[in-house]
C-alpha cells in the first residue's frame, strides 16, 4: 500500500511510534522554535490550550493506554524540555517497561551524571541534544541560554552510561555555514547520528522567517559536508523536516537519509500532549481527539490527515514527488499562511526571493518570543 492509499484507507489502527510532550515548559529561548504554543495572537496556529497538565499517576496511566491500544513499540519523550517535570525520570521509566524502544528530546541542561545513569537504568536507547554551532557564544545566542557547556556534558555523561547520543542540528540563515564545524564536534564526541532538521516554522517561529530561514543554496551545502563528513568518520546523516527534490536533487546523495512528511501514513508522527490531546505530529496545532475521553479507534478516523493528504500545493500538482513529498512541510505552510495548499515558506522563498520582504509585511518579525518557563529547576507535576 502506498502513502497516499494508506491516507486515503486508514486501515489498522496499529502505529509503530508515538511522541509524548511531558510539559510545555521550557527554559530556552529559541527563536526557531516550533512548539505550537508559542503562536502569537493572530497567528494561524493560536491559541493552543496546555492548562491542566496531568499529574503523575494519570500521565502513566494516559501512557499505558496509549501503548495498549496502537501497539506502538517506540516513544519518544519530548515536550518543552521534558525534564522540567520533576517527575519526568519516574514517567521515563514507565515508558521504559511499556516499550522496547525509548528516546529522550532534551536540551541537555538538566542531564547531570545522576540523571544519565537512571535514564540508562529505564532503558532508554537514545537522548537527541541540539547543538546548533560549534562556538560556544553562537550555540547560546541562538539558544538564548547558556548552555553550550551542560549540552556538552550531557553528551559526555550520557556515553559514559553507554547511551547512544543523537545530534540534532537546526539549520538557518545564521548558523548553516558552521555545520562542518558542528560535524567536527560531534566526532569528537563519539556522536554516531545528526538529524539534519532545515529550519521548518511553526509556533512562534513564523516570525522569525525572514532573519532565519536558510536559503536553497546553503542547506545544498550543508548536505554535501554531510554526504563527506559523515561517510568519513561514520556518522550517519538523517533529514528529519522534508526537503522537496524540485529545489534540491536528493537522489545523488547515498550517504544522507531522506524522509517526507508522515501526517496520513501507514506510519505518522503521532504526538500526545500533556492534558491528552492527540495531533498528527509536532508541528501540528489541530486536534484529533483527546486519548483520556476517546479510544484510538475512533480518534485515528479523524479526517484530518486524509484532508491533510489531498491538500498539495498547485505548483506541486502533476510532479513525479507529488504523491511522496507532497510539497514539503504543509503545517509550516499552515502555520506562516493560514492554508495546508499554500507553497510552505522554503518553497515560496524559492520561487521568488524577494517574497521575504513582503512577508515581512504581512507578519510582524522578530518579536520577541513568548515568555515561557524561565526558571532552570524541575516544575512540579500537576495534582
Amino acid at each position: 500500500m502506498s502513502v497516499l492509499d494508506a491516507a486515503e484507507d486508514p486501515g489498522s489502527a496499529h502505529i509503530p511510534r508515538l511522541d509524548f510532550e511531558l510539559t510545555p515548559g521550557c527554559d530556552h529561548r529559541c527563536a526557531h522554535c516550533y512548539n505550537v504554543w508559542t503562536a502569537q495572537e493572530g497567528d494561524a496556529q493560536a491559541g493552543y490550550d496546555t492548562s491542566g497538565q496531568l499529574s503523575t499517576p494519570a500521565f502513566k496511566a494516559l501512557m499505558s493506554k496509549a501503548v495498549r491500544q496502537t501497539g506502538a513499540h517506540h516513544l519518544t519523550i519530548t515536550g518543552g524540555e521534558p525534564l522540567l517535570r520533576k517527575d519526568a525520570l519516574e514517567i521515563i521509566e514507565h515508558a521504559g517497561e511499556l516499550a522496547s524502544s525509548v528516546t529522550l528530546i532534551t536540551n541537555g541542561s538538566h542531564v547531570t551524571a545522576q540523571v544519565a545513569q537512571r535514564l540508562a537504568t529505564a532503558g532508554v536507547s537514545a537522548v537527541q541534544l541540539t547543538l546548533l554551532a560549534a562556538d560556544r557564544a553562537e550555540h547560546d545566542r541562538l539558544k538564548g541560554a547558556e548552555c553550550f557547556d551542560d549540552t556538552v556534558r550531557a553528551a559526555v555523561e550520557l556515553a559514559e552510561v553507554d547511551v547512544s547520543v543523537q545530534v540534532c542540528f537546526v539549520a538557518m540563515r545564521e548558523n548553516a555555514d558552521q555545520f562542518a564545524d558542528v560535524m567536527e564536534l560531534c566526532f569528537a564526541l563519539g556522536v554516531g547520528s545528526i538529524s539534519y532538521n532545515r529550519m521548518s516554522p511553526t509556533g512562534g517561529a513564523i516570525h522569525h522567517i525572514a532573519r532565519l530561514m536558510p536559503t536553497v543554496e546553503q542547506i545544498e551545502r550543508n548536505l554535501d559536508t554531510a554526504e563527506v563528513l559523515g561517510r568519513r568518520w561514520g556518522i550517519r546523516v538523517a533529514t528529519a523536516m522534508p526537503i522537496p527534490p524540485c529545489l534540491i536533487r536528493i537522489d545523488r546523495y547515498s550517504w544522507v537519509s531522506f524522509g517526507f512528511c508522515s501526517t496520513g501514513s501507514h506510519s505518522p508522527n503521532i504526538v500526545i500532549d500533556g492534558t491528552g490531546k492527540v495531533r498528527s505530529c509536532n508541528l501540528a496545532s489541530g486536534v484529533l481527539g483527546n486519548l483520556l475521553q476517546q479510544d484510538w479507534a475512533e480518534i485515528h478516523r479523524h479526517p484530518y490527515q486524509r484532508e491533510f493528504k489531498r491538500n498539495v500545493p498547485q505548483v506541486c500538482r502533476g510532479c513525479a514527488y507529488e504523491r511522496s513529498c507532497q510539497g514539503g512541510c504543509k503545517e509550516s505552510a499552515f502555520a506562516t499562511f493560514g492554508d495546508h495548499a499554500h507553497p510552505e515558506p522554503l518553497l515560496w522563498l524559492a520561487q521568488d526571493p524577494e517574497a521575504a520582504e513582503r512577508l515581512a509585511a504581512e507578519i510582524p518579525q522578530d518579536i520577541v518570543p513568548l515568555r515561557r518557563v524561565i526558571t532552570r529547576r524541575p516544575t512540579a507535576s500537576a495534582e
